[in-house]
């Protein structure tokens, strides 16, 4: 508590700093910056403690959509509407640091949960899922665009089923097949699935599968590593974009390749800026947008907004709005845009108790997984929705929810097929061999307790 109090009491004299010099504006904002990735990064590490949670990752989401886009963004506003664009930005970073501190703040009480003891699969499961997912991935890579708007959820939901599968089978990555089969699947989706445009989807499938890693291997120091390599990470994202961009048009958004990322955080400014002019929040009925998404277009209902992406362009680019261009403000503007003010605090209990939950029925899954194939679907399923939290910092719980579409749709696929298919006929890619060691009764309960872990 001592660390949260420190945080918060930097935001409130950085707040206080600009509101009695109008010039320290900026150095205000980079004092607010710092402190939403510090506190974000920290938080990321220390809860948990050797494995990864989702409030963590959400903690870790924030520190970059909140505090490097605000680092980026400081120095020229330029997509910002109206006069003093540095003004509102300003007020951005201010409330979504302090929702962000509280949501850690609260997380941090929830926290209670260590690594549990490791999970293996037994070789069956293991095969099956091996299989399924290789034959899901060359079907998604084979049809390609004409699977689409599926193709995505699809390879996301097959190359999570291959890694999952084999992270947690008998030998893991001690084989080196294992891990050339890994690294080959996570691979096959920038490559085979998604090109340019997927830099949060990938974000997703490398946070979901480095959950289920670090329930195996996790330690606290490879947390922290994870903390020093992320800016490489985004910086090669960045330059994956720009590469895309210059493809496309021989014209890039942004030197660093990330203006999508950084314009959250201006966006959620813009629209404080347009609340002061008179806008009223939605009272929630864009958190309905979800709905409109999966019904068809002469099935939805007139009172159900589009998502706040789509109506947020006639605020910050009035020229595309109704082209079907969307832009985002994070979800702290998601907030903002439901219920004001008032949002932003409903968010703190909100979104803490569902980023803690999720994570303890993920956890329940992961001991679900070695009761068969069907088990080990479970725990994928909110794998994947654990991985997500990027889209939800980033864009709010529109973008997170329509995305699992596809991807539960290919989950449930997979479950319906396992009640036909016949495991012992799949050949055995991997060769697993049990340890002679082996208890008797291990063979009704492939659960291994290890505890020293």
């Amino acid at each position: 508590m001592t660390f949260t109090a420190a945080c918060l009491l930097v935001v409130i004299v950085a707040r206080l700093w600009f509101s009695t010099d109008d010039s320290a504006v900026n150095l205000s904002s980079q004092v607010l910056s710092v402190v939403s990735f510090v506190h974000g990064m920290t938080l990321f590490v220390i809860l948990g403690r050797d494995r990864i949670t989702m409030p963590g990752y959400f903690m870790a989401s924030s520190a970059a959509i909140v505090g490097i886009s605000g680092l980026l963004v400081i120095p020229d506003p330029y997509f910002m509407e109206g006069a003093h664009p540095e003004v509102y930005l300003n007020t951005a970073l201010f409330v979504s640091v302090l929702t962000q501190i509280g949501i850690g703040a609260l997380c941090l009480r929830l926290d209670s949960t260590g690594r549990p003891s490791p999970v293996i699969l037994p070789p069956r499961t293991v095969r099956w899922s091996q299989v399924a997912g290789i034959l899901m991935l060359m079907i998604a890579a084979v049809l390609g665009e004409r699977l689409e708007p599926v193709l995505d959820g699809v390879g996301f939901s097959a190359i999570l089923l291959i890694c999952v599968a084999t992270l947690l089978s008998p030998k893991g990555l001690q084989s080196i097949w294992n891990t050339a089969l890994v690294l080959g699947a996570l691979v096959a989706y920038p490559t085979l699935i998604i090109s340019g445009t997927g830099r949060l989807r990938a974000i997703a499938l490398i946070l979901a599968f480095a959950y289920v890693f670090f329930l195996r291997y996790g330690q606290r120091w490879l947390k922290t590593v994870g903390v020093i390599l992320a800016p490489i990470l985004l910086a090669a994202l960045g330059a994956w974009r720009k590469e895309y961009e210059v493809s496309l048009s021989g014209d890039y958004g942004n030197d660093t390749g990330l203006s999508s990322m950084f314009v959250a955080i201006g966006n959620f400014g813009s629209l404080i800026r347009d609340s002061e002019l008179g806008r009223l929040p939605t009272l929630g009925a864009s958190l309905l947008s979800p709905v409109r998404s999966a019904l068809p277009d002469d099935l939805v209902p007139h009172w159900i907004p589009d998502a706040i992406g789509y109506e947020l362009a006639a605020l910050t680019d009035p020229e595309l709005y109704g082209t079907g261009f969307s832009t985002v403000a994070s979800i702290y503007g998601d907030l903002w845009w439901n219920f004001g003010a008032l949002g932003l605090i409903l968010g703190v209990p909100l979104l803490g108790f569902m980023l803690d939950r999720i994570d303890a029925w993920t956890i329940r899954g992961y001991r679900a997984a070695a009761q068969g194939s069907r088990g080990l679907l479970y725990f994928v399923f909110f794998a994947a929705l654990l991985g997500g939290v990027g889209d939800i910092v980033w864009a709010g719980f529109h973008t997170w929810i329509v995305r699992m579409y596809a991807r539960i749709a290919a989950l449930l696929l997979l479950w319906v097929v396992s009640f036909y298919s016949p495991i012992q006929v799949f050949p055995t890619f991997v060769s697993f061999r049990e340890p002679k060691s082996r208890a008797p009764s291990s063979d009704l309960n492939p659960r291994i307790s290890n505890p020293s872990a």
